[in-house]
């Protein structure tokens, strides 16, 4: 089995310089867990999870206090409209992860499974010869082939 047979063909996709606020209601509106990012000729730039547009608990230097931290900057936990503020004007470009995986329709099933459970990546990114993207394999695929099959 390769991973065309899997994947969801012609998945949602953004491009480089919609804001996050953008982002967010797409991902809220269509439940995804991540969008990928493309140019305009749906060359694959980047991917966007929902994790990147939330604050993360990290340790303050020279401290063992914790605080949230969004977009490389400390936020007060009680501070929504600032973090409102930041998602209008930030551009998708600015968080997205670029160091990320990818694999071709024809890469096999079990070497794809291998890079979505060994990498941070919940949602891969499928291309073709020429990098433009044509599918998005998820771990909760693996899940709907499992339950496809007992």
């Amino acid at each position: 089995m390769n991973v065309a047979e899997v994947m969801t063909p012609s998945p949602e996709t953004i491009g480089p310089e919609a804001t996050l606020e953008e982002a967010a209601r797409r991902l809220l509106e269509t439940r995804y867990g991540s969008l990928p990012v493309v140019d305009q000729e749906g060359h694959l730039l980047g991917l966007l999870q929902v994790e990147e547009l939330l604050p993360r608990p990290e340790n303050v230097p020279f401290s063992d206090v914790e605080a949230l931290q969004l977009f490389g900057e400390w936020v007060d936990e009680e501070v929504l409209q600032e973090i409102y503020r930041r998602y209008q004007k930030t551009p998708v470009k600015a968080v997205m992860r670029t160091d990320l995986p990818r694999v071709h329709p024809e890469t096999p099933l079990g070497k794809a499974l291998e890079i979505l459970l060994t990498s941070e990546i919940r949602h891969l990114p499928v291309v073709d010869s020429g990098n433009r993207v044509v599918g998005i394999l998820t771990r909760s695929d693996f899940l709907k082939l499992i339950l496809g099959r007992g």
